[in-house]
């Protein structure tokens, strides 16, 4: 009689705590009546006759068949089901391609195309006089209006252009060339290895590595991510990136990491955040590992140490807060790697006091409020910002940041570049590219020393605040990709 079973009256009669077995009696899962609204857990046996005063038990990992997902889904009940950590390994080879999976096309590549000296794109480039201006297209609106240097002219289709700067992701490199040689645009072949932050992290994890490992460096993070070393999680990863793990093919070592800090009494608080996604959406900052391991099953996600020593800015009318920088980094060529920084920087500020609490406290964790309703927007532009830290941090002068921050980003570009795609980004002349790099600086153990932390790499970041405070950006950042003249724009190569 379902109006029985679903009345409100009959429900709460009947409480059950049903415990975990590897050869579970019964089977449990939600139902939900769609007609009333209402939804129960439903329960039954997987044995036709259960003795009486058996006790009931079901498998809290039902559906999962991986050993090591198992063990890690288990360890949410860790006070009452005894976790095998032996099992909190990887397997030796992936069932699933992180390169490819989850939508990423594979991208198409020129198959003999000339050397940069004879390229067509190069060659119109070169050819570039006041009568003979690089047309260029774009989809965002502010940015056309924002070339006003007589040597850029802003037209209406992609037909038309010399160089095409377009929002959407492009995968057609290789009909790009054949139908449109001589045009270039504004991305590179692969760059969604520094793009999404699960392939961010394997192009980091290259850093700790030895040129002559770098072909097998994916069987040898594995390896070492089932080491039994105490320094196994920190030892493979570069000074510059939080520790991490992507929680759709390594939960269970994350799971076996945060364990053991556990066991150690360190700090386990975490961060985490989507693939592919930007703004703070999808993110959360927790102490709780079921939390976390349930999130792993929701969309793609990354899990990364959360900074509990962030160095803090004083704002006389809040406090001590966190605060993060963005450096935008303009990229030219990936082989020979010429990359340069814009030398203004963007500042952004929570809003609440920092301390390792109440995660869930958004203005005081979180440092983009540019898009968060009925949040307050702090402005301060690098140079007062300079001043102001300069006399909260006397004893650590920007300049030592910025070549630390230059030396990071270079590290990056380099692993980035050493391989070829699908697990790195590749040379093609008729690319250029934008990007912005989020980056918080933290103290070392003894509040010694400010380190850089790369949080993550945004292709075609929103850059209204750039072109507001700075109305020649695009025509900065335009002439030093595409020109070879850029003596009097304010950028700087950022070498080995």
């Amino acid at each position: 009689d379902l109006n029985l079973l679903f009345s409100r009256k009959q429900w709460y009669q009947r409480r059950v705590r049903v415990q975990h077995s590897e050869t579970p009696n019964m089977k449990m899962a939600p139902f939900f009546h769609i007609t009333k609204q209402f939804a129960v857990t439903l329960m039954w046996p997987t044995e036709d006759e259960i003795p009486p005063e058996t006790p009931i038990t079901r498998d809290l990992t039902m559906g999962e068949t991986d050993p090591g997902k198992r063990a890690a889904r288990l360890a949410i009940f860790r006070k009452s089901v005894e976790v095998d950590r032996g099992d909190l390994r990887v397997g030796e080879e992936e069932k699933l391609n992180p390169y490819s999976m989850y939508g990423r096309k594979e991208q198409t590549l020129p198959e003999d195309p000339p050397s940069d000296d004879t390229h067509p794109a190069i060659l119109r480039l070169k050819a570039t006089s006041p009568n003979d201006p690089i047309k260029v297209f774009t989809d965002l609106k502010f940015m056309a209006e924002a070339l006003s240097d007589p040597i850029f002219n802003a037209v209406n289709s992609d037909k038309d252009a010399d160089f095409i700067s377009t929002s959407v992701n492009f995968d057609k490199f290789k009909e790009f060339y054949e139908e449109h040689p001589t045009k270039t645009i504004n991305q590179f072949p692969n760059e969604n290895v520094v793009c999404c932050k699960d392939l961010l992290l394997k192009v980091a994890r290259r850093c700790t590595m030895k040129e002559t490992e770098l072909d097998n460096c994916d069987q040898l993070i594995q390896q070492r991510l089932n080491s039994n070393s105490s320094t196994w999680a920190q030892d493979l990863h570069p000074w510059w990136c939080p520790v991490g793990f992507d929680l759709v093919n390594e939960l269970p070592v994350f799971v076996r990491n945060f364990l053991e800090r556990e066991d150690a009494g360190l700090d386990n608080s975490w961060i985490i955040k989507p693939w592919n996604m930007s703004r703070g959406r999808g993110t959360y900052v927790t102490s709780n590992l079921a939390m976390i391991v349930k999130l792993a099953y929701t969309c793609p996600k990354v899990v990364q140490k959360y900074i509990e020593h962030p160095v803090l800015f004083y704002r006389g009318d809040v406090g001590r807060v966190k605060f993060d920088v963005r450096y935008v980094v303009l990229l030219k060529s990936v082989k020979p790697l010429k990359i340069y920084k814009y030398n203004v920087f963007w500042l952004r500020f929570a809003n609440k006091p920092f301390s390792l609490e109440e995660f869930d406290e958004y203005e005081k964790h979180f440092t983009v409020m540019n898009y968060e309703e009925g949040a307050e927007l702090k402005q301060i532009g690098d140079l007062e910002f300079l001043e102001m830290f300069e006399q909260q941090y006397p004893d650590h002068p920007w300049e030592e940041v910025d070549k630390k921050i230059c030396t990071m980003i270079r590290e990056c570009f380099d692993s980035a570049s050493s391989l070829p795609p699908p697990r790195g980004m590749n040379h093609s002349a008729q690319s250029r590219a934008i990007y912005a790099l989020d980056i918080m600086l933290k103290w070392n153990t003894h509040k010694t020393e400010m380190i850089p932390q790369l949080l993550e790499v945004n292709f075609n970041p929103d850059n209204q605040r750039a072109v507001k405070y700075h109305p020649n950006f695009y025509n900065h950042c335009l002439k030093t990709l595409l020109c070879d003249d850029i003596s009097d724009i304010p950028v700087s190569e950022i070498v080995s």
